[in-house]
């Protein structure tokens, strides 16, 4: 006598019927997926998840009443089990962004095969996360992106004037801030604000840790 096997319990949240119909259809052909509720605009998959229970919740993103990244954050503050799978028509960035900051567990196109998403909602329950190849282009895209403008940031933020080399110069020759004010004509108050810029642009904490990042990467 075979083992029975305990569904998947889902939760269908899509505010067009005939996707929701259509959803239903496929998984009554899966033994081990029962379609536990349907939704038709966030609010109501909130509700429904807080009654239902379910394990996972299929979620669109472009939903009335309340969308599906304000849905799936509020899901997500119940502090249950619930898993929650994007399944959106578009992979915008701000949607990509907001779905996973929100706590989606994975993020799947409309366009996806079945097998794949069936296998995707499988390694969800099983406590992995899913993005869909097309997502997780994008998102590495908008990483690379960020690194770039950060990187681009910090070069900008470290460039020294001209005045502040010749301070770091004389921090790393030893110079107190008052022996570089009297070599250098300037008043100690002066002196003390080009050190702290000096700091704040090379991102160290101590003259110590300025001069050696000035030697060490050609500063002086």
């Amino acid at each position: 006598m075979s083992e029975s096997v305990t569904p998947i319990r889902i939760l269908l949240a899509e505010d067009h019927a005939l996707m929701r119909r259509g959803l239903v259809g496929q998984f009554s052909l899966e033994p081990d997926f029962e379609v536990v509720g349907e939704a038709e605009n966030g609010q109501q998959a909130i509700d429904l998840a807080t009654q239902l229970q379910p394990n996972i919740v299929l979620m669109d993103i472009e939903m009335p009443v309340l969308d599906g990244i304000s849905a799936t954050q509020s899901i997500k503050a119940l502090e249950t089990e619930i898993r929650v799978l994007a399944l959106s028509a578009f992979g915008k960035d701000n949607q990509v962004v907001g779905m996973l900051a929100a706590g989606a567990d994975g993020y799947c196109l409309k366009s996806i095969d079945w097998q794949q998403l069936v296998a995707a909602l499988r390694l969800i329950q099983g406590g992995g996360t899913y993005l869909d190849p097309q997502i997780a282009h994008k998102l590495a895209s908008m990483l690379k992106a960020n690194a770039t403008i950060a990187s681009s940031q910090l070069q900008s933020s470290s460039t020294l004037t001209e005045r502040e080399r010749e301070v770091l110069q004389l921090i790393s020759e030893g110079a107190s801030n008052q022996d570089i004010a009297n070599q250098l004509y300037l008043s100690l108050g002066t002196i003390k604000s080009y050190v702290r810029n000096i700091l704040s642009k090379l991102s160290v904490h101590d003259r110590v840790q300025a001069a050696a990042k000035a030697v060490r990467e050609g500063l002086i």
